[in-house]
């Protein structure tokens, strides 16, 4: 919760007086002492109301959420026009956490906003132009009358604050779009106005400079005033008097799910004889919330402008202009704290959840809050409508409500009043669901894995029902692993810490049990493998890596998953239509025989994708690597509109690409000059460090190439809008999966058969990206010169090195029997010298 200070002590006191003066109440409204004196949230209107079909606010009325609106009605510009609609759901979700928790989801039904609709705009002629006015016009708005109280009157000295929440939304950018809201006198062209908003991205200033795109501002003066010459989109509210800093909704730094969600809030200060000064600032999420504070005096405004008047303004303004916006909860008052505090409806979450087994335990927890904080708040519980009586209940008037033993009766709709002195809301109704007492069982069983010998753990799950509490035991082997572990959670996971070895292996089951019943989950397997010496598996497993996937699974339709036997990390096959999609991988010494691929379909009935589990990918020192045949070498952990790291295959070079849209700091893509063979198996690694990026590429039939790109500047965080910079590597993927069908296209899905696939989170040195490739093919001996006249070997070290004179032998093992490296000199004087590997 956020805790308002200096400005809310006095604030405080007043609150104090009327809660000693029994004047709140749950239920009722008590505004006379309120400092907020307005506050819409556009929630809670009927069903017939809602804005599914574009249902105009004009005509609306606002007695259900609002406070501070009189009994009239929105009136829009142009008349008879629904330029701005009501919407009964969230198009996204509001992520401001620290100013409001957690916005409901759109299936909760009680949230509703305000947002561009064109509706009958396009029939509809301005007189100024003689066009239609369409959804682009820059006098599109809305206002609607406000009670005496809220009036805001510029001819007494006083300091009045106003917030609400803007989302420009776009799939790649905050959206061709802007929207604000303020006060006026009236809805005609003459009538005065003052407000806030937010830019469209292409705004500049006069003469086309400065850049005012995307960013909040101040404006004043009438409804109908000209505009920004050469900008017909800036007249009326939309023109900016001074605005914040360019671009300020589409840095990165406020990007949530391809949108841009900001608290806009105002303030407006009245000095004597009318002299005004207009503030804005916003805040975006970002971790903690981008220059947030809960100081007003700590405030950094965005922008400023003066003015003089002596209107008292007597009507709620908003305006929009595009369909890329929603606007929601304005909030106005005459202190900060009455425009910053939380305020969300939704149902109450009940805990463990919203079925149960009697005589479980359930908490419901409020979900319901106004301006919270320090606010003294007042909560009442009510089952199927009727109030519940803190005699029969102590928690009934408590911000979460205990039933402590349920019984089937207890069935029931719960939900939640919450009430200060600013007034009352209503949250939406929980339904509860007692059962009868049931004996335990299981909706989910351990399921056989396997790991490499040396992985980091290995665990497995169960999952149960019935009435609580229940009682685990793990078994492995016929003997109890560890305690028994009783607890009223509805599921238990088993971890086994690595490094693993083989006592590791065998044979585990849970044996769960409830008061009315024991039950044994049956035995499951942990299989345990240790890598042949030399194989590509050992050297692999060797360096530790994040996650390694053969992909040699029996994938089918009912079974997609693609195991990773290092650690927890298990992959999909998407598109699966056919049985397999298997083929045998790479005939190598350093592959077990027979070995086993995954091919990828282009489209069409067998159409087949890959992904990988997500990556963090925004670490700049990392390490991909895989095998691949008959097809395009590509592998592009970038799901997230392009932004990672990834090759992708054009026309058989390699290309990196890194950070391809939206990153501030660069990014695009390089061609490597490398080959990618149509046949034969091909090794293929990716090393990413800081400023450099390495492609390797190596066969059967050649030696190792490589091709090192400098001079980049790849991302230390994610700059282009996934806040978890988390991206699923796909396999024959392309680098731009929003031109994805999610079919599998033959365009879209590149074709192949792959095996062998690892990550390491970190920066492989060349002689271990040499290492992994010679344990693949196994026979070859990979020389480089070190230019100090000694020539460096390596080679797959299950095998031994021998020399000769001669290429025709005698050949003998090398003295000393060393390991890779190994250097010799390079002397031309004493003629050739040759090697070879024997098993």
């Amino acid at each position: 919760m956020i805790k308002h200070q200096s400005s809310f002590k006095s604030f405080l006191g007043r609150a104090s007086a009327v809660i000693g003066a029994a004047a709140l109440v749950a239920g009722l409204h008590n505004t006379a002492n309120a400092t907020q004196t307005v506050r819409e949230l556009f929630d809670n209107l009927p069903n017939n109301l809602l804005a599914s079909d574009g249902t105009t606010i004009d005509g609306m009325t606002n007695d259900f959420t609002s406070v501070g609106l009189s009994t009239g009605f929105w009136t829009n510009n142009p008349p008879g026009s629904t330029g701005i609609g009501y919407k009964g759901s969230w198009t996204m979700n509001w992520v401001l956490q620290g100013l409001q928790g957690n916005i409901l989801p759109d299936s909760a039904g009680l949230n509703g906003l305000l947002n561009a609709y064109s509706g009958n705009l396009n029939s509809l002629i301005d007189p100024n132009t003689g066009n239609p006015y369409g959804i682009y016009s820059s006098q599109i708005y809305a206002t609607h009358p406000l009670n005496p109280s809220a009036y805001v009157n510029c001819s007494v000295p006083g300091t009045y604050w106003f917030s609400v929440r803007i989302e420009k939304n776009y799939s790649w950018s905050a959206g061709d779009s802007s929207a604000g809201m303020g006060f006026s006198t009236g809805n005609g062209p003459t009538d005065q106005f003052i407000g806030i908003g937010v830019t469209r991205p292409g705004t500049t200033g006069p003469g086309g400079s400065p850049d005012w795109g995307d960013t909040d501002y101040v404006t004043q003066g009438t409804l109908g005033q000209a505009g920004i010459p050469g900008q017909d989109d800036t007249g009326g509210p939309y023109l900016p008097l001074a605005t914040g800093p360019a671009q300020l909704y589409n840095s990165g730094l406020g990007a949530v799910s391809w949108a841009e969600a900001g608290l806009v809030v105002g303030r407006l200060v009245v000095n004597s004889g009318g002299n005004c000064e207009l503030d804005v600032v916003t805040f975006l999420p970002n971790s903690p919330l981008l220059g947030f504070t809960t100081d007003p005096s700590l405030i950094v405004w965005d922008a400023t402008t003066t003015f003089t008047t002596t209107q008292t303004f007597s009507q709620l303004l908003v305006w929009m202009h595009g369909p890329n916006v929603e606007y929601d909860a304005i909030r106005v008052g005459t202190s900060y704290a009455d425009v910053i505090g939380l305020e969300t409806v939704g149902a109450p979450v009940a805990s463990p959840s919203n079925t149960v087994y009697a005589p479980t335990a359930v908490t419901f927890t409020q979900n319901a809050q106004v301006n919270s904080g320090n606010t003294p708040m007042s909560y009442q519980w009510f089952t199927n409508g009727v109030a519940l009586d803190p005699n029969d209940n102590p928690t009934a008037t408590n911000a979460s409500l205990t039933l402590s033993s349920t019984v089937v009766g207890m069935t029931a709709d719960y939900n939640l009043v919450v009430s200060n002195f600013f007034g009352m809301t209503t949250s939406a109704v929980t339904h509860l669901t007692v059962l009868p007492p049931t004996p335990v069982y299981f909706t989910a069983k351990p399921v056989s894995t396997t790991r490499y010998a040396g992985s980091p753990g290995a665990s497995f799950s169960t999952a149960v029902n019935g009435t609580p509490p229940y009682t685990y035991q793990w078994i492995h082997a016929g003997t109890n692993y560890g305690p028994p572990v009783t607890t009223f959670a509805q599921s238990d996971t088993l971890v086994i810490p690595g490094p693993l070895t083989i006592a590791n292996g065998g044979n585990y089951s849970v044996t769960v049990t409830n008061n009315y019943r024991t039950t044994n989950s049956g035995d499951v397997s942990l299989t345990i493998i240790t890598p042949p010496a030399g194989s590509f598996a050992a050297a692999v497993t060797a360096l530790s890596p994040w996650g390694y996937w053969r992909l040699d699974d029996n994938v089918t339709p009912g079974n997609p998953t693609l195991y990773d036997y290092w650690d927890w990390n298990n992959g999909t096959v998407v598109d699966v239509t056919t049985p397999t999609y298997q083929a045998p991988a790479a005939p190598y010494v350093g592959f077990p025989n027979p070995h086993q691929g995954i091919t990828l379909n282009t489209g069409g009935p067998a159409a087949c994708r890959v992904n990988l589990p997500k990556l963090p990918c925004w670490t700049n020192q990392m390490t991909l690597v895989f095998w691949v045949t008959n097809g395009a070498a590509q592998m592009c952990p970038m799901n997230g509109y392009g932004n990672g790291y990834g090759l992708y295959d054009n026309n058989g070079e390699l290309i990196f690409e890194w950070a391809s849209l939206g990153a501030p700091s660069g990014g695009g893509g390089m061609d490597t000059g490398l080959a990618v063979p149509q046949t034969g198996w091909t090794f293929v690694a990716l090393v990413v460090e800081p400023t450099q990026a390495t492609v390797y590429l190596g066969t059967n039939n050649s030696l190792l190439a490589s091709a090192t790109l400098t001079g980049l500047s790849l991302p230390t965080s994610d700059e282009a809008g996934d806040t978890a910079g988390l991206y699923a590597p796909g396999l024959g993927r392309m680098q731009w999966p929003w031109a994805e069908d999610g079919g599998g296209a033959p365009w879209t899905t590149m074709h192949g058969t792959w095996s062998d696939v690892a990550v390491f989170f970190y920066s492989l040195p060349p002689a271990a990206v040499t290492n992994l490739y010679l344990s693949g093919v196994g026979q070859w001996i990979y020389a480089s010169a070190d230019g100090l006249g000694n020539l460096n070997m390596n080679w797959n070290p299950a095998f031994t090195l021998q020399e000769a004179s001669s290429v025709t032998g005698p050949w003998t093992d090398v003295g000393g029997s060393p390991t890779p490296p190994y250097s010799v000199p390079i002397n031309t004087g004493i003629g050739q010298h040759y090697y070879r590997l024997r098993q």
